[in-house]
């Protein structure tokens, strides 16, 4: 598949419900992730969530999810794993192959502790070279960085790089070196790693009710640029969309497939705060956000990301089908792979209407299952499905258990 790819492949080694011979899985533009409650979607998710945090305050999702005790590998019948290990293979547009990032970390008592971290080419002739173009990573329990002494060097490379031992006490235990090391002169590849993963977007848990943060009035002083994890700026980012006319003249084609009643989406700011009001045929009154169904407002959301002409590198988005109508789901699908050309999409569902829709694109999904040794990804080979394809949608096809992903 053709499109965006900042992730090329991610490693999971003791990590959650990924067991202790790790699970390796390569990524698409668009991934689309099935299995049954409790197979691991979510916790893939969440290994981007400290791949997301590791430039400001790789902790931050640990405490959210119970401490450290809570996720290093705790199945296999013997004794807990102590700690989990993330690698991940990342594109890098300004060198000459990708780059292989990775992060080891250590329960002490609640607290973590980074063990091992490393920045590397990702090449095979590098491997065979033992290491040499290694950016950043530990030698014998001491910190080495290999700084870039010529700003006109190469990044990406060895060309122009001097060696230079850490003493372990400059840099914070518990911290990644990309929150700690940014210099895109003397480390452009930290730096480089720094900025793409804290620009991962997460749409986790979008709540609707009355309290909302999507309903009524927000802020004016938040981002513009790109929807908030919690929706809380969608009427900021509605009025800045509204100002590049290609952008937005897509979004209300594709809001008008949803709900053909919408004639226009205007924006009010009055007193530091924003909101957003819909205009819809036969109603001589526009209809505030507040007073707008939970589909609508949803899909709204989804448009705003799935729309949007500048999106972020990597995008994570669970159950986008929750409060949609299932005819919807066919409108999504396609959005979805349209924005996989701009973005990554790493996608959870449950929805067979969904994965029906992706019947023609069956590449993209990867079916999550666990079993004693942990959970296993599977990307769905095309060959293989020809034949059940010929008769039935993918979705039928894994409703009645012959993709798996099944309870």
């Amino acid at each position: 598949m053709e499109g965006k790819r900042l992730l090329e492949r991610i490693r999971l080694t003791n990590f959650l419900s990924y067991g202790p011979e790790g699970v390796e899985i390569h990524l698409q533009p668009l991934n689309v992730l099935i299995g049954a409650n409790g197979s691991g979607k979510s916790n893939l998710i969440e290994a981007l969530s400290i791949l997301q945090a590791a430039p400001t305050d790789l902790s931050k999702p640990i405490r959210e999810g119970g401490g450290m005790a809570e996720w290093p590998w705790k199945g296999g019948g013997g004794s807990p794993a102590v700690d989990l290990r993330v690698e991940a293979t990342v594109s890098y547009p300004d060198g000459p192959v990708p780059l292989k990032y990775w992060f080891q970390l250590r329960r002490v008592g609640w607290q973590l502790e980074v063990a091992d971290e490393g920045l590397e080419n990702a090449s095979e002739s590098n491997h065979a070279a033992a290491g040499t173009e290694t950016f950043y990573g530990f030698r014998e329990g001491v910190p080495v960085l290999r700084a870039r002494e010529q700003r006109n060097a190469p990044p990406g490379t060895d060309v122009g790089r001097r060696e230079r031992r850490l003493d372990p006490r400059e840099l914070i235990s518990n911290k990644s070196v990309l929150s700690q090391r940014k210099d895109p002169d003397q480390y452009p590849e930290l730096t480089y790693l720094g900025r793409v993963f804290s620009e991962i977007s997460l749409f986790r848990e979008c709540h609707l009710g009355r309290k909302s943060p999507l309903r009524g009035p927000q802020d004016a002083a938040q981002q513009t640029d790109f929807l908030l994890e919690n929706g809380g700026n969608l009427a900021l980012v509605l009025n800045d969309l509204s100002n590049q006319p290609a952008a937005w003249r897509v979004l209300l084609e594709q809001l008008r497939r949803f709900y053909p009643d919408v004639e226009a989406i205007t924006t009010k700011v009055q007193s530091g705060i924003i909101d957003f009001l819909f205009h819809e045929r036969d109603f001589s009154e526009p209809v505030v956000s507040a007073r707008l169904s939970d589909g609508t407002l949803r899909y709204l959301c989804l448009l705003s990301i799935l729309c949007h002409p500048n999106p972020p590198p990597l995008v994570c988005i669970e159950d986008p089908e929750a409060g949609l109508h299932p005819d919807a789901l066919y409108l999504l699908a396609e959005l979805m792979i349209e924005a996989s050309q701009r973005t990554q999409l790493v996608v959870t569902t449950h929805s067979d209407v969904l994965v029906s829709a992706m019947t023609e694109a069956p590449e993209a999904v990867v079916v999550v299952e666990r079993d004693a040794y942990g959970s296993h990804l599977y990307r769905l080979q095309p060959d293989k499905l020809k034949h059940w394809l010929k008769r039935y949608s993918l979705g039928d096809v894994w409703r009645i258990g012959e993709i798996g992903g099944n309870p």
